[in-house]
C-alpha cells in the first residue's frame, strides 16, 4: 500500500511539473493584405462593415497602376478569419468602382460563411491572395475586372 502512494506521489509530481513547463500563449500571426490596381483607371474601394451596431464605411482611392490599399490581420493559429479577409478590412462587403464607370461588390456573409461570386475574385477569400512571403498577400484589380464590371450608368456613387 505504501509503494502505491509513493508511486501516485511520483506520478502526480511528474505529471504537475511537465505541465508547468509548457508554453501556454497562443501564437499571434500578423497578417498583410494588399490591394493593388493594375489597371491605367483611377479605383475607389468602399468596404461596408458593422461596428457596434453603427455601419461603418472604409473608402479609398488607388490611383493609377499601382496604387495600393492594405491593411493588417493580427489573429492566432487558431483563428479560422485566416480563409477571408474581413476582419483585415472590416468590413464584409465591398464596392469596388472602376474609372467612374463601373462597378462590382462582394460579399461575406460572416454568419453562413458564404461568399458572393465570383468565387476566383472575391476580395474577401484568403487563397484568392498572391502569397508575397512573409505573411504578405497582394491582390491585383486587373483590366478583366474592369471588362467584367456593371455599368454605374451614370449613378456611381
Amino acid at each position: 500500500m505504501k509503494n502505491i502512494k509513493t508511486l501516485l506521489v511520483i506520478s502526480a509530481s511528474i505529471f504537475l511539473s511537465v505541465l508547468g513547463c509548457t508554453d501556454n500563449e497562443i501564437e499571434m500571426i500578423d497578417r498583410d493584405y494588399i490591394i493593388e490596381n493594375d489597371t491605367d483607371f483611377l479605383v475607389n474601394i468602399k468596404f461596408y462593415g458593422r461596428i457596434d451596431g453603427q455601419l461603418s464605411i472604409k473608402s479609398k482611392t488607388l490611383e493609377n497602376r499601382g496604387g495600393q490599399l492594405s491593411a493588417r490581420l493580427r489573429q492566432s493559429d487558431f483563428d479560422n478569419s485566416g480563409y477571408n479577409t474581413s476582419s483585415a478590412f472590416q468590413g464584409d462587403s465591398v464596392r469596388v468602382t472602376i474609372n467612374n464607370s463601373k462597378f462590382y461588390t462582394n460579399v461575406f456573409n460572416t454568419i453562413n460563411y458564404i461568399f458572393s461570386e465570383p468565387l476566383n475574385r472575391n476580395l474577401f477569400i484568403h487563397s484568392n491572395y498572391e502569397n508575397l512571403g512573409n505573411e504578405r498577400y497582394l491582390f491585383k484589380i486587373t483590366q478583366q475586372d474592369y471588362e467584367n464590371a456593371e455599368d454605374c450608368n451614370g449613378n456611381c456613387d
